[in-house]
């Protein structure tokens, strides 16, 4: 079941501060999916479509933050929002990824019912690929006692194996809390809040979301968007222009199953502006 849509709109003056977990009880099997939009409109739309006719949960909502998209990406968002599809924060400009993901964790934890149990924190660009990809990641947290379930990745950065933000799935009563960070600015918005759980004793487990294709992970996405809009003044424009192919986590044959679900997907939606893409993005199959 998905919940009815609600427009949440945000301007830059409105984005301070935390709100963190209430302590009221959460909707046991209840999960939101947490994404950011940033000039990724077909792409979003496709990981929204994938939620519907690819995963089999029954108590899933999904919270989008568009971060001041000028591709068409705002007003489709808004389209299924009315639906019922999702919930939209709009912002009137980009606030950068990690920020955008506290908003939607701070919107969840301001709401006074309908907690959810779980937050399954997306890419955009990710495409959901097996229908157990949430049950089984739930499983691995419960068998687990994690309160975060992520898939490392080699950080030459930092030398080290971290989780990265493509896939996390968070309990937000352990992790939305005073004495954890939130999501940070720039690129790596996952580890300082990944960091401090562990600090304050919280369990990491190891989940192979994207290496045994769950998920479908285009990756470098957003950058793609930064590096042809020609933006010399956004932040990651010099770091666009190297990094803006998409890589697919390199899992053998991933980009080929997501040529697949694209080409259904585009089948079914038709033209993004036409009322039938909306139906695709809010009706189960």
């Amino acid at each position: 079941m998905f919940v009815t849509g609600w427009l949440h709109r945000q301007t830059s003056s409105m984005l301070d501060g935390v709100v963190r977990w209430p302590d009221r009880p959460v909707t046991p099997g209840r999960v939101a999916v947490v994404t950011v939009s940033y000039n990724t409109r077909e792409l979003t739309a496709l990981m929204l479509w994938s939620l519907r006719r690819v995963l089999e949960w029954k108590s899933l909502e999904v919270v989008v933050v568009d971060n001041g998209s000028t591709d068409g990406s705002a007003e489709l968002l808004a389209k299924t929002d009315a639906a019922g599809g999702c919930r939209l924060i709009a912002n009137a400009s980009n606030t950068m990824h990690g920020p955008a993901l506290t908003q939607a964790m701070s919107f969840l934890a301001s709401r006074g019912s309908e907690l959810p149990q779980w937050i399954w924190v997306l890419d955009s660009d990710v495409v959901i690929s097996r229908p157990d990809a949430l049950k089984r990641a739930v499983d691995r947290a419960e068998d687990t006692g994690a309160a975060v379930v992520g898939e490392s990745w080699w950080d030459s950065w930092d030398e080290t194996y971290s989780f990265l933000a493509y896939s996390l799935l968070l309990d937000p009563v352990r992790v939305w809390r005073d004495g954890i960070e939130p999501f940070a600015d720039g690129g790596d918005p996952v580890g300082d809040l990944l960091r401090s759980a562990k600090a304050q004793g919280e369990t990491l487990s190891e989940f192979p979301f994207v290496k045994d294709r769950y998920v479908i992970h285009r990756g470098r996405s957003s950058l793609s968007a930064v590096w042809q809009s020609g933006d010399t003044a956004h932040p990651s424009y010099d770091w666009a222009r190297e990094h803006h192919e998409p890589h697919f986590g390199l899992v053998e044959g991933a980009a080929a199953r997501h040529k697949e679900l694209l080409r259904a997907f585009r089948a079914e939606a038709g033209p993004l502006d036409d009322r039938k893409a909306v139906e695709a993005l809010t009706t189960r199959a």
